[in-house]
């Protein structure tokens, strides 16, 4: 563990824990957002073919936040190039390699050198130098890291310290140097900076004086380090050296430029070790011969632009002044090697000492030659260069494109071996072993990635983190509710929505669209087709093109109707095993109904009469999960619902997918482990994805869904329109208090989805424990005084138990419990909604709760079905007319219920997952405060969901007296002088403090 201590006028950011690296990198994934993150690896080729490269890449496939990867690759011919492409295809984020051996690149340097702004030598600065420009080029990066390519004790945990502190947002350092302990095979490396740059630059300052230069450099722990990174703004003007000189020069730049503070250092590994350079004492063009004297005269051109003037005798006292300082250090690593039972062998540290001190006098010879005093040391700035040749970017990223072009193909790579597709699969066979077993684990996990292509996809994956924001908004609809004669349903929607919907709403569901027998849609024939009465898949597609579109996965049954069950009928594949044959089962006693409906159906096989599993109707035939191909099925369906465009997926009646003898079949452990397998499959398929689970059943069952985070994004809120009607209906707010109160807040990456209205009726079983035998009676008793009907279901002892309310939302507000029917319907209609869009979560309109539309008993008859009641199906003209009424209760309505949802969608206090407080006004008045994320935006949402007037004294509000405070629903403002809201029956303020 590293020390706290503050040392020269640097910052230094020390390691003093082990804080995870999950978390780093979780940071990093934030910052992201707002500082996308590259790598430049500067690498010859020979270190492709040794084992520090390897093992570099394999570490960098595993970070999740890098948006750019640039290799500058050197010494290598047309057949090794190639190989490179190979060798860092296993990359996720497409690293791009530069050839700047291939012609190519060659042609651009020949430009340059004409114009007299080519590097001079080749080299490591020349390769970071055009690397960087590439970086400038392509445009994807504000934050870029740098390492070496050849560090043998290499873990991706190095480039998160490296790069957080630049990339953090919160942070002003615009450059970032790493340190690191140079330990390795029990002895001390590091010899260049031990025992050259720091007696150096001691002895610059002892006899050049103080410095704040010098100051400078002598604070960085590790200034030798290749290890930096950097903000894109200074890599456009940053003039680098070209020779050994690149990390000195580097920190010169920096000082230059930039103040103190935007400058820092971190510790980035408790040891480090990479190839060793010869010391090279015969030919002092090479290795730490020539590292040495590069170095020594960039401290002298730097110097020597403060104004320092050097002679033959000033740089002889330099060299002796060395010389001592050398002496006496090797003494101290002597010390420091013993109490740490390193290895140190003196005479090889003095005879370094010496050679360091020949070429320092060296250095400062090749200064003092007026020939070489006329070399040009440093690369222009690519600000110049583009000032120069100002098409300089176009023509580096055509030419690296055109090189990967002509000579890629063919590059391959073991796609199974990468990291990330590694970590897939034992997180794919881990959920596989817990519904299928051991023994079939290799077998049903080699099926899943041959059906879709995961492999691929894994590699290249981005993690979405934010999958919503308070812009979204969720329309649900039939593809028919609006019809139109001679035109396919789905194209009369496609208009409607496009001119009504488009601007205020950004998410659709468009219910079962597929061919179908019964259930208006949710006894499914054909999941691959669309429904011919309804339109084809270019119709369902277009509706990507402007809305994020959410479908059906029924999952738990299909139609007798379907190729698989007649297959079943006959044992013929595919089907002859995706049904469950109640003849496995013994004990269907604690089975849990939704329905009132036989649980068995009685089916003519080719081996004979079958009783098969039928939770929901006769006509709807449980599928068999216990068979893996149903689930390969699934994942079929879910491939073409990606390629065409859905990107949301509801897992209809999901709750009951996994059936066992002798229990309840619902909510199965093995259910909740498709679940996770399903979203860790479709996640990899498109990243943004979302899944949704259909669950009506009670509260603390329906939140389980959530899983630890790894398995729905969004649970349907269903205990919200029981209770919400209930408190509309009876003027008293306490048991809706009492249940949001209750409710857990939804982590970050998961949200409630908040309706009062679907397709379905509205679910009496989430109210199960919320309400009272009798405030439940007395709830039912006025549904069907308003015209509604109660759907029953069976419990395990056969009992009739009520099931959901099949009514209009809005024929369900014509009054209330206490008085009937009532002038206020229009009003309480809107309060409820407008408490749905405050709520904690995203908001979900059901078509016909948008259009206010009442109740279609004439419907309900033709069909037979109670639900009926609630989908109708409006004619294009008749709807159109009613919105062009000005007094038309669907106009007014549907007008006000799109501003409202414009007025939420600017609010970010009503982030789906922004902090609520419940408040306490009396039984009257429901209300609630939002914070947004980043806490500058509060609002006080106040609802009146009684018929009559209600105050509410301001003092209760805490309303901070320095800020200004308005509703934003209808622009009143509120200051000090003012001492109470008065808040009409059914009337609503949101009062923030943002403008």
């Amino acid at each position: 563990m590293g020390d706290f201590h503050q040392f020269g006028i640097i910052t230094t950011l020390h390691q003093l824990n082990q804080r995870p690296l999950e978390h780093l990198e979780d940071d990093l994934l934030q910052f992201r957002k707002k500082k996308p993150m590259a790598l430049v690896l500067p690498s010859l080729y020979s270190e492709l073919e040794g084992p520090a490269l390897n093992a570099i890449v394999d570490e960098i496939a595993r970070v999740p936040y890098l948006d750019q990867i640039v290799v500058g690759l050197d010494r290598a011919n047309e057949s090794e190039y190639r190989y490179a492409l190979q060798f860092f295809d296993r990359l996720p984020q497409h690293p791009d390699v530069l050839w700047n051996d291939g012609p190519r690149l060659r042609k651009i340097d020949q430009l340059l050198q004409d114009k007299g702004l080519a590097p001079l030598e080749p080299g490591k600065g020349r390769n970071v130098w055009y690397m960087f420009g590439y970086i400038l080029a392509s445009g994807k990066a504000q934050t870029v890291a740098l390492h070496d390519c050849d560090i043998t004790t290499y873990d991706r945990s190095m480039l998160a310290r490296l790069i957080y502190p630049v990339a953090n947002p919160n942070l002003s350092y615009k450059f970032c140097k790493g340190y690191y302990a140079r330990v390795a095979n029990n002895s001390m490396n590091g010899r260049v900076c031990r025992l050259l740059v720091t007696p150096l630059l001691r002895a610059l300052k002892k006899v050049c004086g103080p410095n704040d230069y010098l100051e400078f450099l002598d604070s960085f722990r590790y200034p030798l380090a290749g290890e930096f990174s950097l903000s894109r703004d200074v890599i456009e003007d940053i003039r680098i050296p070209s020779d050994w000189g690149l990390e000195m020069g580097t920190l010169s730049e920096m000082h230059r430029n930039y103040a103190t503070n935007q400058i820092c250092q971190v510790d980035i590994a408790d040891t480090y070790d990479h190839k060793h350079q010869d010391l090279s004492l015969e030919d002092k063009t090479r290795g730490l011969s020539k590292m040495s004297c590069d170095i020594s005269k960039s401290l002298y051109r730097k110097m020597a632009t403060q104004g320092e003037v050097f002679t033959q005798e000033r740089i002889r006292t330099i060299k002796a002044t060395y010389y001592r300082i050398a002496l006496d250090l090797v003494d101290s690593y002597h010390s420091d090697a013993a109490i740490n039972g390193l290895n140190y062998d003196m005479h090889t540290e003095g005879s370094a000492i010496e050679v360091f001190a020949e070429n320092i006098m060296q250095a400062g010879n090749d200064f003092l030659d007026p020939e070489q005093s006329m070399a040009t040391p440093f690369m222009p700035s690519w600000k110049r260069v583009i000032a120069a040749v100002p098409n300089i970017m176009d023509m580096l990223l055509d030419a690296v494109e055109e090189d990967k072009r002509e000579f890629g193909k063919g590059a391959s790579y073991n796609m199974a071996s990468h990291p990330k597709v590694v970590q897939l699969r034992q997180r794919v066979e881990e959920r596989v072993r817990n519904v299928y077993g051991e023994d079939n684990v290799d077998a049903v996990t080699d099926r899943i990635f041959q059906m879709a292509p995961l492999e691929t996809k894994a590699i290249h994956r981005t993690p979405e983190l934010n999958k919503w924001t308070e812009n979204d908004v969720l329309a649900i609809t039939y593809a028919d509710s609006i019809k139109r004669p001679g035109e396919a349903p789905l194209r009369t929607l496609y208009e409607f929505s496009q001119r009504e919907l488009k601007q205020h709403i950004n998410n659709l569901h468009i219910l079962p669209f597929c061919p179908y027998s019964s259930d208006d849609g949710f006894s499914v024939i054909d999941y691959t087709s669309v429904n011919p009465d309804h339109g084809d898949w270019h119709d369902i597609e277009r509706f990507h093109k402007h809305f994020n579109l959410m479908a059906d996965l029924v999952l738990n049954h299909c139609s007798r109707e379907s190729l698989w069950f007649k297959n079943f009928c006959t044992n013929t594949t595919p089907g002859k095993d995706y049904f469950i044959d109640a003849a496995q089962f013994n004990d269907l006693s604690q089975v849990v109904r939704p329905r009132s409906t036989p649980l068995l159906s009685s089916v003519q096989t080719v081996d004979g009469e079958k009783e098969v599993w039928c939770t929901f109707s006769e006509d709807q035939v449980d599928l068999n999960f216990a068979n893996p191909e149903v689930l390969m099925e699934i994942i079929h369906i879910i491939q073409l619902y990606l390629d065409k465009g859905i990107h949301v997926f509801r897992l209809d009646a999901v709750a009951f997918l996994w059936k066992e003898d002798g229990t309840n079949c619902v909510h199965r452990p093995e259910t909740h482990e498709l679940i996770k397998l399903l979203r860790l499959i479709i996640e990899h398929l498109e990243p943004a994805a979302i899944l949704i689970t259909e669950t009506n059943v009670p509260n603390k069952e329906n939140l389980s869904y959530f899983g630890n985070g790894n398995e729905a994004h969004l649970i349907y809120n269903f205990s919200l329109p029981p209770l919400l009607l209930y408190t509309m209906l009876s003027g008293n707010c306490q048991h809706l208090k009492k249940w949001m109160m209750s409710m857990p807040p939804a982590r970050r990456g998961r949200a409630y989805l908040n309706f009062i209205a679907s397709h379905d009726g509205i679910g009496l079983r989430p109210a199960e424990g919320l309400l009272s035998g009798t405030e439940q009676h007395n709830l039912i008793e006025t549904i069907r005084a308003f015209g509604g009907e109660i759907s029953m279901r069976r419990t395990p002892e056969g009992e009739l138990t009520p099931y959901e309310a099949n009514i209009s939302l809005y024929s369900s507000m014509a009054g209330t419990i206490a008085n009937g029917e009532d002038q206020w319907q229009q009003d309480r209609y809107i309060c409820a909604h407008t408490i749905m869009l405050a709520l904690e979560g995203l908001p979900a309109f059901y078509i016909h709760s948008l259009l206010a539309t009442e109740n279609d008993r004439q419907g309900m008859a033709e069909s037979g079905e109670p639900r009926s009641i609630n989908r109708h199906q409006w004619s294009a003209e008749a709807l159109q007319e009613q919105l062009n009424t000005p007094d038309s209760h669907h106009k007014i309505i549907f007008d006000e219920l799109r501003r409202r949802i414009d007025i939420r969608r600017k609010q970010s206090a009503f982030h789906p997952n922004a902090t609520q407080y419940t408040l306490h006004f009396g039984a009257q008045v429901f209300a609630f405060w939002r914070e947004s994320l980043d806490r500058s935006q509060s609002i006080f949402a106040l609802h009146n969901i009684s018929d009559q007037p209600q105050t509410i004294p301001l003092v209760e509000l805490n309303l901070i007296a320095t800020e200004t405070w308005y509703d934003v629903l209808n622009g009143d403002h509120y200051d000090q002088n003012d001492t109470s809201i008065h808040l009409p029956p059914y009337g609503c303020v949101w009062i923030s403090n943002h403008g």
